[in-house]
């Protein structure tokens, strides 16, 4: 939960730091913004990334420059409220109406994600944190937003990444087995959806 309330202190920084930039860009103290593409501003790979993730606006956009970070949103009239921030040249904090994800330094690991769902208001919650002691990336899934996690993967440099699911108060490891992908409870294996519903049978518990 320290892991989560941290992310949650830099995501709010992070729109402060939105509504710093765009306040000074409306006020018209926009020396430090340009207009264009600005998705040059980042590597490659993370250009492609930001594009299938929805942020394709960013060749038309307006970036200003607040110390480390660059704010990119739209430059078109009445377009939705999409950004992006870019630090150290890797995005760290994206917002649009579907997710908000906020990155680590290196923009690999996801600190923070909330996604949503307009349709059907289904969310979801993603959070990481690195463990220095086992030298572990664990990230966290909360598919309904319920505060009760789903599942969690470990991510450990060299080895195989482990991911878990919640099954009634175990974790139990994703396996595969003649071609078939699920976990063993009660000593047998069968998929994950299977285990959780026989879990939450009275004589499971």
């Amino acid at each position: 939960m320290k892991a989560l309330h941290l992310a949650l202190r830099i995501l709010v920084a992070g729109l402060l730091l939105v509504a710093l930039a765009f306040a000074s860009y409306r006020a018209g103290f926009n020396a430090r913004c340009d207009v264009g593409n600005m998705t040059g501003a980042l590597p490659p790979d993370k250009q492609k990334a930001v594009h299938d993730g929805g942020f394709g606006w960013a060749n038309r956009a307006v970036m200003c420059s607040m110390g480390d970070y660059q704010v990119v949103t739209s430059n078109e009239p009445g377009h939705k409220v999409d950004l992006f921030i870019i630090r150290k040249a890797e995005p760290f904090l994206l917002v649009n109406d579907n997710l908000t994800d906020l990155l680590d330094d290196s923009g690999e690991h996801v600190l923070f994600s909330l996604t949503r769902n307009i349709r059907n208001g289904v969310s979801g919650i993603t959070y990481s944190a690195y463990n220095e002691e086992k030298g572990a990336w664990i990230e966290n899934f909360d598919l309904r937003a319920d505060g009760t996690l789903d599942s969690r993967t470990t991510e450990i440099n060299g080895r195989k990444v482990k991911e878990e699911y919640r099954v009634g108060e175990q974790w139990l490891e994703r396996l595969q087995r003649d071609g078939r992908t699920g976990v063993v409870f009660n000593g047998q294996f069968m998929p994950v959806a299977d285990a959780i519903k026989l879990s939450e049978k009275p004589e499971a518990k």
